[in-house]
């Protein structure tokens, strides 16, 4: 009987060290997630200071479709407008990655560099372009970011809603705002989202994985 209740105790021993190993490496994990969501958001912040520096005064003149007495300009004609009057600048890269713009969502507080090019290593460090002609340019510029429990890049985009605003500088130093229109969730691969048309019109689309990944999460903001 003496047996039986030490092997039960050894045994019971054991299931709980593991336990607790188990415990100690998530709750290791996320600890490295946080400090490493900490530190994206830090050199991204650095990053952005030094973009405005050499970009200029990206808010002193926000294209809107908001249209007064003196202007019947559409967004599309406003941005080349203001483009005239400006150059493209030479940024710095950001993690070693080319940079093409950068975005900020007032609602849900974030701002980062849009990284030009889209790869597996660029969505760690950043929100990169996957489709589309660019910031601010006629067309669908698709936009994507993971959604993390950390909270970095779009993973708060779900606190968004139709009516909402989302401000992207290009490196003309041009700053539009777009409106968010449309909200929905699709298949992971449904691609009508990308390849869609708006007419000339500069839109912007953000994407984000939800439901664990089992799902997109798309944004239509123009």
């Amino acid at each position: 009987m003496s047996t039986t209740a030490d092997t039960y105790k050894k045994i019971l021993n054991i299931f709980f060290i593991i336990l607790l190993i188990v415990l100690l490496c998530i709750a290791g994990y996320v600890i490295y997630k946080f400090i490493s969501a900490k530190i994206i958001n830090d050199d991204s912040d650095e990053y952005i200071a030094e973009f405005t520096n050499e970009i200029g005064d990206i808010d002193g003149n926000i294209i809107s479709d908001e249209k007064n007495e003196n202007s019947s300009s559409n967004k599309a004609d406003k941005v080349k407008t203001a483009r005239s009057s400006s150059s493209k600048k030479n940024v710095s890269k950001y993690y070693n990655y080319d940079v093409c713009g950068y975005i900020r969502i007032p609602k849900t507080g974030i701002q980062y560099p849009i990284i030009a090019t889209l790869s597996k290593q660029a969505l760690e460090k950043g929100v990169c372009v996957e489709y589309g002609p660019g910031p601010n340019e006629p067309g669908n510029t698709v936009i994507a970011g993971h959604n993390y429990l950390n909270r970095l890049f779009f993973s708060k985009n779900k606190n968004l809603n139709i009516g909402d605003k989302v401000y992207i500088t290009d490196l003309y130093g041009v700053t539009v705002e777009y409106t968010i229109y449309n909200k929905f969730e699709t298949s992971p691969q449904d691609t009508s989202y990308i390849f869609r048309d708006t007419g000339g019109v500069p839109e912007i689309t953000l994407a984000t994985c939800s439901r664990n990944g089992s799902a997109r999460l798309i944004l239509y903001a123009k």
